[in-house]
């Protein structure tokens, strides 16, 4: 597997393949590479937002969501639309004081304006109340090409792995399917 990268060593969609476990998925259409790079770069800035800019600049954030349109299941509860304004405006300052790493990065575009992520991702730091956080977890991304040509996350979706017997969150995803499996 892969390390995890940053918005210095995300570099290009051909090199993100050659990291995953295993091979590509079957939806990539050459067709839409440069589309699926465009994607890559939305993911290079949003990664320096937040390694650099987010701590004192949590609003310069905003501009990678469709706010009004993107739908949340945060690792905390789900978000309805219109409802990621005033979410973002809350959990953005208290975790500001953070870095963020991808790991095993998946981008595919589906249209010149639409595409899709999965990987892994670990965000740690500081919260604004004092008390560190290191989380990593799955996420799937959906994201849309808008008018202004940017890209934009549209939905959202993180999770932990769950030990089936104990039914707790593995807050670091680190334990294995079959470790999680059986209810008892």
């Amino acid at each position: 597997m892969s390390g995890f990268k940053d918005e210095k060593t995300l570099t290009t969609i051909p090199e993100l393949h050659k990291d995953l476990p295993g091979p590509p998925n079957k939806d990539h259409d050459l067709k839409l590479v440069k589309a699926e790079e465009e994607i890559l770069q939305h993911y290079k800035d949003f990664a320096y937002f937040c390694n650099f800019d987010c701590k004192d600049h949590p609003d310069w954030g905003k501009k990678f969501y469709d706010l009004d349109e993107a739908m949340y299941f945060d690792l905390m509860g789900s978000v309805q639309r219109p409802g990621f304004r005033p979410h973002y405006d809350n959990i953005t300052p208290y975790l500001a004081d953070a870095q963020i790493a991808f790991k095993d990065l998946e981008i595919t575009a589906v249209t010149e304006t639409f595409g899709y992520a999965t990987a892994l991702q670990r965000y740690w730091g500081v919260a604004a109340d004092g008390n560190a956080f290191d989380f990593t977890f799955r996420t799937t991304s959906l994201v849309r090409k808008r008018g202004d040509g940017n890209w934009k996350y549209i939905h959202e979706h993180f999770s932990f792995p769950v030990n089936m017997a104990t039914q707790k969150a593995d807050l670091t995803s680190g334990l294995k399917i079959e470790e999680n499996i059986r209810l008892e």
